[in-house]
């Protein structure tokens, strides 16, 4: 999973939305995520999608939810 997190550059979507995610740290639909973020809900959508495909995210009944920690998007942002 840190490999695939490695593979992500901060400064996309994606690494947004999952940001977003982990520190919500609660199932969110994408429709909410698009919101609190000011993003296309296509765009979320089509982002977790490659997320969940990564084993970044979990896609659940009641919405979508990180595998990460804060931990590791630290260490992520921080890692020379």
């Amino acid at each position: 999973m840190e490999s695939k997190l490695a593979e992500i550059d901060p400064n996309t979507s994606a690494f947004k939305i999952l940001v977003y995610l982990t520190f919500k740290d609660q199932p969110m639909k994408p429709i909410e995520i698009a919101r609190g973020l000011g993003e296309n809900s296509s765009t979320v959508r089509a982002r977790l999608a490659e997320l969940n495909k990564g084993g970044l995210v979990n896609n659940t009944n009641e919405g979508y939810v990180s595998n990460l920690t804060s931990y590791d998007i630290l260490i992520r942002l921080y890692k020379p």
